[in-house]
């Protein structure tokens, strides 16, 4: 899949409805409901299989006015080439991080140019098998009112969220690295420990930011509906949070 999208829109959005219609072949009214969104963008204009189709979508866009990108299939980050953090070492000058299979990296605060803050988002579907007691006329009749009912077992469908913050850290040439709230042990000596999991999480992002407080800090992923409002209606947060984070930190980055 390869992403074209669009960026530093102007505050005034629904006056490039006519333009973005145009480029993408839509109606003005699709593309309208597509603008109204808060903020610059990025928004995902289109979602194509060919890398050729995407490149030339992006330039139907730049002729229209807008700021336009493309995010080709292979920029799109996966945990395979990631660096997901287990545990970390804030020393005086250097980030030291341990992934979960014992690999080691550092990483000096001064080459971290990109704090990306998220909350991804999973659904879980559960079949659960309940008793329940109807009435039935037939054993009504037939047992002169003495059986009344009849146990039915029902199959109902259970959806359940589970949401869990995290941040990329986005340094030079480095694999990204993924910290994770439930997955981060967070026993660095000299770290100051804090009542729950979500203070600890917290509080290592500010001291991140603290020591290098150059770097860009972006939380727009915190939110549902701004991972929908990045990704249009074809592409769901919850399958698709990795085409938003890489979409935004390539352009956060630019």
């Amino acid at each position: 899949m390869h992403i074209a999208a669009i960026y530093n829109l102007p505050d005034h959005k629904d006056d490039l409805a006519e333009a973005l219609a145009a480029a993408l072949g839509t109606t003005v009214y699709e593309a309208r409901s597509r603008l109204r969104v808060p903020g610059k963008g990025p928004l995902v204009a289109a979602s194509c299989r060919d890398r050729e189709a995407a490149e030339t979508i992006a330039e139907r866009l730049a002729s229209g006015g807008f700021d336009a990108i493309v995010l080709h299939q292979d920029e799109i980050e996966t945990e395979s080439v990631q660096f997901i953090v287990k545990k970390f070492r804030l020393d005086d000058v250097a980030l030291g991080v341990e992934s979960g299979n014992g690999q080691n990296l550092t990483v000096d605060y001064r080459s971290i140019d990109l704090l990306l803050r998220g909350t991804s988002i999973a659904m879980k579907t559960e079949i659960e098998t309940v008793k329940e007691r109807k009435f039935s006329l037939g054993r009504a009749v037939l047992s002169g009112g003495l059986v009344m009912s009849r146990t039915e077992q029902i199959k109902r469908e259970i959806r359940t969220e589970e949401r869990e913050g995290f941040f990329n850290l986005y340094c030079g040439r480095l694999p990204t690295l993924v910290f994770r709230e439930s997955v981060l042990v967070y026993d660095s000596p000299g770290f100051a420990l804090k009542p729950s999991r979500f203070e600890n999480f917290a509080y290592l992002i500010s001291e991140l930011r603290h020591r290098q407080p150059e770097a860009i800090f972006d939380e727009r992923l915190l939110r549902r509906a701004e991972q929908a409002a990045l990704l249009g209606p074809l592409l769901s947060p919850e399958e698709f949070l990795n085409v938003a984070t890489s979409l935004l930190a390539k352009i956060l980055r630019l």
